[in-house]
């Protein structure tokens, strides 16, 4: 019997689930609303909802479907545990070699390394994604990104 879902899927979705309770509770300290408008503390309650809510439903299918059961292997765990790396590399380096740079690095080794696919489409996709943040965020919200060593 082939099962689907590995027990590194369930930790993350448990570490996920974690990062949104903190959210949650962190957000409960700041003010909620102001007279007619949402407030600081407002939207990370949603997020931390939402990121909660969502990763609970996975980990409670992953349980319930039956994915966990039989041997944890190491390579059950190397996928999840290489995305956490990935992105706790990249909230480092944000400072360091900039927003669009980190950005970009981490769609790389996310699409050529976890998801194996070739360089060519991983490289393209990762440019137009970070390209498209670039633009929201920095040109039509006017958020003062990380600039980093490289200036962009």
């Amino acid at each position: 019997m082939e099962f689907r879902a590995a027990r590194g899927e369930l930790l993350l979705a448990l570490v996920f689930a974690t990062t949104g309770i903190l959210w949650i509770l962190v957000a409960l300290g700041l003010p909620l609303w102001q007279g007619f408008a949402p407030d600081s503390g407002f939207l990370p309650l949603i997020y931390g909802a939402l990121l909660t809510g969502l990763s609970l439903v996975i980990a409670a299918d992953l349980v319930l479907s039956g994915g966990l059961a039989g041997s944890t292997q190491e390579s059950e765990l190397r996928k999840p545990l290489l995305v956490l790396l990935a992105l706790a590399a990249t909230v480092a380096g944000l400072e360091v070699v900039g927003f669009s740079a980190s950005i970009f690095l981490l769609l790389m080794f996310l699409y050529a390394v976890i998801e194996r696919r070739p360089i060519l489409f991983a490289c393209l996709v990762s440019a137009a994604v970070t390209a498209g943040l670039y633009v929201v965020f920095r040109t039509w919200l006017a958020v003062p990104l990380p600039t980093g060593i490289i200036g962009f």
